[in-house]
């Protein structure tokens, strides 16, 4: 082979591997697509396909099922009741944003008298209140009430960091008034973050730690080391004395930043 042939030869060469090294630069993020959480695929350090390890989606093998503590009918007014549940999320790191559920409402006879259906947030971590208001009962009397979350949840990592918050309610006060009992409370924000809209939740409980009736208000926000008061009342006495009173706020987890 001449010097001329080599030349040429070793000049081909570099022409070949020159572009050769750019179509694979192209075609490797194509044909060696780095691990990601919507793949389809169990790979990098999930615990399951697209769920668990460094992704926000948790596998469903990590997740307690929310428990429902009580559920109850409250009376308001002429057959009108505030339908309640107490759930529990035992899962320190893990929430749901939007949770589907269902009152299913009976009377003496078990026969259904309606159901209610809604959507709520379930914050890590923590008891909370699913409030719906102002039930009709129409002509039936209610004996029974049945809550269920009727879709599946989807769980996603979300750190406790409200309950870290210095948030506190104070100088609850029941007035028990015959006709329209109420109950009022401070809520403190003595924390360095303004808070957006919630809701607060009361609960009156009597001696034998049975709920006895509950009453939601809302609030638009509370800013930084600032109070604000909340008030509740009710229309029609109560079937019993309340000797605990609990005021739970309600903030969605998934409306804040921090």
């Amino acid at each position: 082979m001449s010097w001329a042939t080599r030349r040429q030869f070793k000049y081909a060469f570099g022409v070949f591997l020159f572009f050769g090294l750019i179509i694979f630069a192209i075609i490797y993020p194509v044909i060696f697509k780095a691990p990601t959480c919507q793949d389809g695929k169990k790979n990098a350090d999930e615990s399951g396909v697209d769920c668990g390890g460094s992704c926000s989606l948790m596998c469903k093998s990590e997740i307690f099922s929310p428990v429902v503590l009580w559920n109850r009918a409250f009376l308001v007014i002429n057959n009108n009741y505030n339908l309640v549940a107490y759930v529990e999320n035992r899962n320190r790191d893990s929430a749901v944003l939007k949770a589907s559920y269902e009152f299913r409402i009976y009377d003496n006879n078990n026969k259904l008298l309606g159901r209610r259906e809604g959507s709520t947030f379930i914050p890590p971590n923590q008891q909370f209140a699913i409030f719906e208001p102002r039930f009709d009962a129409g002509e039936g009397q209610i004996k029974t009430v049945t809550f269920e979350f009727i879709e599946p949840l989807i769980w996603v990592k979300k750190a406790p960091t409200l309950q870290a918050l210095p948030i506190r309610v104070n100088n609850i006060v029941f007035d028990d008034n015959k006709d329209t009992p109420s109950l009022s409370a401070i809520i403190n924000n003595d924390s360095v973050y303004d808070l957006p809209e919630f809701n607060v939740i009361a609960i009156l409980y009597d001696k034998d730690n049975n709920a006895i009736n509950a009453s939601k208000t809302y609030k638009d926000k509370l800013l930084s080391n600032d109070s604000i008061p909340v008030f509740f009342t009710w229309p029609e006495i109560l079937s019993a004395t309340p000797v605990r009173k609990d005021v739970i706020i309600s903030i969605n987890p998934f409306s804040v930043s921090f």
